[in-house]
């Protein structure tokens, strides 16, 4: 500690804090685009040796963030299209989808199962109070704990947005309400709901699935393993032998 402002100064000094109101209102997708087009032509001219108008010296992301936080930039008319480039990253325009996609209903709720990874990560972010020390906190997860919490956050905000309910299953996290064990008259609503009518419908449809383990003994196993499965759905198994 004794050497540490000497240690410092052989760096470049960091960026003064970004306001986090500018950066919610200012900073939009054009202005994304734009820093991200910075700082690809800053890592193409490091990378090349320089371009002889590039200062490969000195590149200060946040400090760019920053002020396009504090005095956003115009975009130009005549910008060119993103993701022009093989495997260039553009969040203004995706990919052509091989598939048609078909949408569904609109989301009446969410539910995530918490496992050991998005627990961790959930932890780990939620402890920080500033989103710098969310950033650092994120960036030193595993990557099962990222994908895990970039997974869950996706579900969340999306539910959130449609303003459905979000629950937990399996454990509880922060900011999250976790489904209880269920009781008695949980099971009862539950029967009710697959009651089967005189004309065949159901509230809740339930499924019978059938594993002929006479035929394929492998099967016996098999239906062990999705019997086990998190959230396997409101079905019955039977193996016949």
């Amino acid at each position: 500690h004794v050497n540490m402002e000497a240690y410092l100064s052989q760096f470049q000094p960091g960026a003064d804090p970004i306001d986090p109101a500018q950066l919610e209102a200012n900073f939009s997708a054009d202005q994304y685009a734009l820093f991200k087009k910075k700082f690809h032509t800053q890592t193409t001219a490091v990378i090349s040796g320089g371009d002889g108008v590039t200062d490969t010296d000195r590149f200060a992301p946040a400090e760019i963030v920053r002020n396009m936080c504090a005095q956003p930039e115009e975009v130009p008319e005549d910008e060119s299209k993103e993701g022009d480039y093989p495997f260039e990253f553009s969040i203004k325009s995706g990919p052509p989808p091989l598939a048609p996609a078909l949408s569904g209903g609109p989301i009446v709720g969410a539910v995530i199962e918490v496992n050991p990874d998005l627990l961790a990560a959930c932890e780990a972010v939620a402890a920080a109070k500033t989103l710098r020390g969310k950033a650092e906190a994120l960036q030193f997860l595993t990557e099962a704990q990222k994908n895990a919490h970039a997974a869950a956050s996706s579900v969340v905000s999306l539910a959130r947005k449609a303003g459905a309910t979000v629950r937990t299953v399996g454990g509880s996290l922060p900011g999250l309400d976790e489904i209880k064990k269920p009781g008695d008259a949980d099971v009862q609503t539950a029967l009710k709901g697959m009651e089967i009518g005189d004309d065949g419908s159901s509230t809740l449809n339930y499924f019978i699935q059938v594993y002929r383990a006479g035929d394929w003994p492998v099967y016996e196993d098999y239906a062990i393993h999705r019997a086990k499965e998190p959230l396997s759905g409101p079905r019955q198994i039977v193996v016949t032998k």
